[in-house]
């Protein structure tokens, strides 16, 4: 009966630590600069700041990249500290091949983005992206 119970506790055991040991090895996904401006902005945001991140996202992916740093600029001025108004920003710039201002806003996106693991990634990855 001790041994039985036992045996249950050590393969409970066993299997919490296979749950553990996979989680901790498991790679989070790789964002690419091509691909992250895909996504909407996330809901935490003010509603007009929303809206100009939402519309200049339309915008990028129409190529219109002219308008919607316009759309942008006009995010930063509702919040200026918002680290993915930066980063779209960059993202528009690093389109249009004018890596100078691309690693100026990248810059700026990764001063704002401490706390968040996935932009901080994305942003590195891009300012890797924008330099000559």
């Amino acid at each position: 009966m001790a041994a039985t119970t036992i045996l249950k506790k050590l393969s409970g055991i066993l299997l919490l630590s296979f749950i553990l040991l996979t989680a901790c090895t498991t790679p989070k996904p790789v964002l690419r600069t091509d691909v992250y401006h895909a996504a909407e902005p996330e809901q935490k945001t003010a509603p007009a700041l929303n809206a100009l991140q939402l519309k200049a996202l339309q915008l990028m992916n129409q190529q219109q990249y002219d308008n919607a740093i316009q759309y942008l600029q006009r995010a930063i001025k509702v919040e200026p500290r918002n680290p993915l108004n930066w980063h779209y920003l960059a993202q528009n710039y690093w389109h249009k091949k004018d890596f100078s201002n691309c690693r100026a806003m990248i810059k700026r996106a990764i001063s704002y983005s401490q706390f968040d693991e996935d932009l901080m990634r994305a942003n590195q990855t891009l300012l890797q992206q924008c330099s000559p």
